[in-house]
């Protein structure tokens, strides 16, 4: 008997969770690895603040950060680091930028624990048992932002014109920016497909005045309102909205409000910012760190269900914005919640063929078909996306010939973007 019971606990051990046996909060040292800078008045001070105040209500022994300002040859060499001093009881890293350089130093430093933010380890590769990611999921905010800027766009006010067209400015090209991106574009043609959406790309998330070059470009093909996704670069869209007398929106935090004192007359132009409650999150993951109940290797997301994602409502959201957009805006976030509307993600669709297909099979939504068409002609989704409007729209219009491959009419295998144009008859 005293053997059986011996096993029960032997089993009982190694199933379960892998709790982590923590000091007191008051002996608890943080170290956050911040990929880019901070002062972006975005998501890296969004990351800070719930560090701070982690450290403020939790009583944290020391915390601290360490800017890499993007690059990519400190990420291993720092992490290391730190991990090798044994000084810090919990390093916090996030986004896609660091998840190689984190499961890398993961392995070779077992014993050290890490809070992943904004990306998802891959816990099915390798033995990560000492890592917990967690992700807002970003395309089910930006699905509100889409379908408020597609239902704006149809208004008509000084600030709005009668054409269906808006826009998004994007950082750097990544899952997660990508993700921003899939979520606005179907939640633009989820209320009216007939709804262009323009994108554009800056190439960093500092240059704030290639932002507002970019945006300014969209506004004049038409765009009247955009949003920015961009870290500090972004305050460059929302200076192209005042110049122009558009509207912009912001991400990560209410940029409205982080204006407003200095610069009044663009919180004006800001009717609501797609927030990513990162720090709320941050600050609860870390408490729970503390008490020994952050359950490491496993990751989860954060979406509107769970608070991890929003829009501002502010002064600014409720002048700008009317009544009856408010109220389908709330109707459609109740929707997503209750698992109504599933909304589509980037995430993983860069890798190998059956990723793609496990998101997007079946799907008649415009990026479902996109992606569809990717999967089975094996044009890049940069090259599909980028053909000209008349194009795309004939291509989505009649999409199921190109992801048989064929043209029916024609019975030819379409393998090249000069094939397409003389079967549809468009011109580059």
């Amino acid at each position: 008997m005293k053997h059986i019971l011996t096993l029960l606990v032997l089993i009982a051990a190694l199933a379960a969770p892998a709790f982590a046996a923590q000091k007191p909060a008051s002996e608890t040292r943080v170290v956050v690895v911040i990929n880019t800078n901070l002062g972006d008045k975005a998501f890296s001070d969004l990351v800070w603040k719930g560090v701070t105040e982690a450290q403020k209500d939790l009583g944290l022994k020391e915390i601290k950060a360490i800017e890499l300002m993007g690059d990519a040859t400190k990420q291993v060499p720092t992490l290391a680091e730190l991990a090798e001093s044994e000084e810090w009881d919990l390093i916090l890293a996030g986004t896609f930028n660091l998840k190689e350089a984190v499961q890398e130093v993961a392995r070779e430093f077992p014993e050290q624990k890490f809070l992943v933010y904004d990306t998802q380890i891959d816990f099915d590769k390798a033995d990560y048992s000492n890592c917990y990611s967690v992700m807002a999921m970003q395309n089910e905010g930006t699905f509100l932002a889409g379908a408020l800027a597609a239902m704006m766009t149809q208004k008509t006010t000084p600030q709005l014109n009668p054409e269906k067209v808006i826009g998004f400015v994007g950082g750097g090209e990544n899952s997660a920016i990508n993700d921003f991106l899939v979520g606005y574009i179907e939640g633009a043609k989820y209320i009216d497909p007939a709804t262009k959406v323009l994108f554009s790309y800056i190439g960093d998330f500092r240059n704030a005045s290639k932002g507002k070059e970019l945006a300014l470009a969209q506004y004049q093909q038409g765009a009247d309102i955009v949003i920015g996704v961009a870290g500090a670069a972004s305050l460059g869209v929302l200076d192209a909205a005042k110049s122009a007398n558009k509207l912009a929106m912001g991400v990560d935090q209410d940029h409205a409000l982080l204006v407003e004192a200095t610069d009044p007359e663009m919180a004006e132009h800001i009717p609501t910012s797609v927030l990513k409650n990162l720090d709320r999150l941050l600050h609860t993951l870390i408490g729970k760190y503390v008490d020994g109940t952050l359950e490491f290797g496993q990751h989860e997301f954060a979406g509107l269900a769970l608070d991890g994602m929003s829009l501002a409502d502010n002064k600014y959201y409720r002048s700008l914005i009317p009544a009856d957009v408010i109220a389908k805006v709330e109707a459609i976030r109740q929707e997503v919640v209750d698992g109504k509307i599933k909304v589509p993600t980037a995430i993983g669709l860069s890798q190998e063929e059956e990723g793609v297909k496990g998101h997007y099979e079946g799907s008649h939504s415009p990026f479902g078909l996109i992606y569809q068409i990717a999967r089975d002609t094996g044009w890049p989704v940069e090259y599909i996306l980028n053909l000209p409007h008349a194009t795309l729209v004939m291509m989505l219009a009649d999409a199921p010939r190109y992801i048989s491959g064929e043209s029916k009419e024609k019975e030819i295998k379409i393998t090249s973007k000069e094939q397409l144009m003389n079967v549809l008859g468009g011109s580059n």
